[in-house]
């Protein structure tokens, strides 16, 4: 029997859950099915879609309605269903990013490859480091790809918001890495803002002065979570008011993964950082938004003849294989990115499998590794 159903819309998983429910005889194929009350409630789903995935089913033969009107499975299809759910279709997750492969990247495609080989899972690319628009592309052919799940490294664009819901409408499941407001997707990444809040909160408590913010704030939900917690340190510190006035926002590169080469992140930070610390009147805290923002301290201070850890104590984020090989090693927040991916494959296996029925937001534990920059 055909099993690979054209159902479309948020229905469609749903369906592949209930048929595989039939055939492991959750519901007798002696007896009548539950009323469509009955199964909305145990599937968490509207009566209209459970109407309509009966419906569907009665039309290609594998239900049947009885002379009362009850339904139950068509004893003729009831073995074929068995012998076609016998050997389940594997299962394939994606992972879909927009961007110059690095540490971050590698780190979370391990932990999917972890999840992934230990269920017997299929998994796939979705790449683009020249730009969003094949990443977009591709994202919204997903589903006819045989993409039953997928990771999506999200960025603060209407485009990623269209394209992301409208594969989450299609039956496709979601997760981003990140929360990306206007999607109603589930999400998972490491908890940026406790970890921020903990590394600002130990620069204040060990030099008793106010901490200076060095990178962008941006959009994302994750750098917003690592600034607002910057913001919340300095205030329960008592340091409210130098907020402001130690705040340095800057933008080293720009929105389009082509412009995120290796020598912009390094020697652009480095120009701003320049900048920035002929202002300062050291001895000064800083707390750099990433590691990148960090190594452009270093360069900037290094021709400004100021040394870390004395004139300079400096906190990173990431903790990016270059923060132990600066000199001196960088303090940094560590975010486990392997372990982010090895979860979001776990959330998004439960997604294809329909264990999940609302968006759910992870948040993974992060750590400050204390080196001699502070």
């Amino acid at each position: 029997m055909e099993t690979s159903m054209n159902y479309h819309g948020k229905s469609g998983r749903l369906t592949e859950l209930f048929l595989g429910d039939l055939a492991a005889e959750r519901f007798s194929p002696e007896e009548y099915l539950p009323s469509e009350q009955k199964l909305a409630e145990h599937y968490q789903a509207s009566r209209n879609t459970i109407r309509r995935i009966i419906g569907n089913l009665l039309d290609d033969g594998t239900l049947t309605r009885c002379d009362n009107h009850r339904v139950r499975i068509n004893p003729e299809k009831y073995h074929e269903l068995k012998a076609a759910r016998a050997v389940p279709r594997q299962i394939t997750l994606a992972f879909a990013y927009a961007a110059y492969p690095d540490a971050m990247i590698s780190d979370v495609l391990a932990g999917l490859k972890r999840y992934t080989a230990e269920h017997d899972l299929r998994l796939q690319q979705l790449t683009s480091p020249t730009g969003h628009e094949p990443m977009l592309r591709a994202l919204a052919h997903a589903g006819s790809l045989g993409i039953d799940g997928v990771l999506v490294l999200p960025y603060f664009m209407e485009e990623y918001v269209n394209v992301i819901n409208r594969l989450a409408d299609s039956g496709v499941a979601v997760a981003t890495l990140s929360e990306l407001p206007g999607t109603h997707c589930s999400s998972i990444c490491s908890d940026d803002y406790s970890g921020a809040f903990a590394a600002v909160n130990r620069l204040i408590g060990k030099y008793n002065r106010p901490v200076h913010f060095f990178g962008p704030r941006g959009e994302a939900s994750s750098t917003l979570d690592r600034y607002n917690a910057y913001c919340r340190a300095m205030t329960e510190a008592g340091f409210d008011r130098e907020i402001k006035t130690h705040t340095s926002e800057i933008q080293a590169y720009g929105k389009d993964p082509e412009s995120w080469t290796l020598e912009d992140k390094q020697e652009r930070t480095a120009e701003l950082a320049e900048a920035f610390l002929k202002k300062l009147k050291p001895p000064a805290s800083i707390f750099c938004i990433n590691d990148y923002m960090a190594q452009g301290i270093y360069r900037a201070a290094k021709r400004l003849r100021l040394e870390i850890g004395r004139d300079l104590t400096v906190t990173g984020f990431d903790d990016l294989p270059m923060a132990r090989r600066l000199t001196p090693p960088l303090t940094s927040v560590r975010s486990p990115q392997g372990e982010v991916g090895y979860q979001a494959a776990a959330l998004l296996h439960r997604l294809v499998a329909g264990e999940l029925n609302i968006p759910v937001h992870l948040r993974v534990p992060m750590e400050v590794i204390e080196r001699a920059s502070c």
